[in-house]
Parts: structure tokens; sequence; C-alpha cells
């Protein structure tokens, strides 16, 4: 994959997580992709994803903000960097993010994705 291609691909993440769009996350990954998010149980397959965007994304975070700061690309890997705000509906908090994942890809679309991130936590 390069460095465009990969960009492009978390361009359509950040879109689909700023406006909350459980059909376009899934577009981006294979139908067996991975999303392991630390603080959750992995999600395996885009079915899980899907899921996963709709209990977590639009059930619990509003006025969702998304900034790619950078992106490596090793091998089949992608590295991404990005900084994200949302409010946190369920704990009524403002959560600032910054975030290291990492992507495994096949075919022109993420088939993994592991999360690695920082917040500070202020209540409303």
């Amino acid at each position: 994959m390069t460095k465009e291609e990969a960009t492009k691909l978390i361009e359509i993440y950040g879109k689909a997580w700023e406006t909350k769009d459980p059909e376009l996350i899934i577009t981006i990954f294979t139908e067996d992709a991975t999303y392991d998010d630390p603080k959750e149980p992995v999600n395996n397959g885009r079915d899980a994803i899907h899921k996963y965007w709709i209990s977590k994304v639009i059930g619990e975070q509003d006025d969702i903000h998304f900034h790619l700061r950078n992106i490596w690309i090793d091998g089949k890997n992608v590295i991404a960097e990005w900084d994200a705000e949302f409010i946190d509906t369920k704990r009524n908090l403002r959560i600032e993010m910054s975030e290291v994942a990492i992507f495994g890809t096949r075919e022109g679309k993420f088939s993994s994705l592991r999360e690695y991130y920082k917040t500070i936590k202020t209540p409303l």
C-alpha cells in the first residue's frame, strides 16, 4: 500500500468517525478484519466492527473532531498518528485523545487495526 492510498483510507476513517457513519467505516476494512481497541474486546469481522461502531461511536460519542498528524508505511503495515476530541455522552466528559494506530493491509483495505492512545478527560 502506498502512503497516498493509506492516507485516503485514514481520511475515510476520520470522516466516518466525525459523521458517526457505521456504513462508511466498514468500507475501509476487509470482510475478516480485526479491530482491537485496548479497552474493549477485539472485534472480529466487518459485522462486529459495524456493531462496535454503532454501540461506541453512535451510542456514546458526540461533537467529534479528528486531525491526522502522520502516516508511515512499513511493508504491509500502516502506522498512523492522530489527535481527536469528542464528548463522551455516557460519562459526561470531554475527551482529548492522542493516538497511534497500526493497520494491517490486504487488497487495498485494512485487515487489522490495533489502537494505542492516551486521553485527557475533563468533566462537563
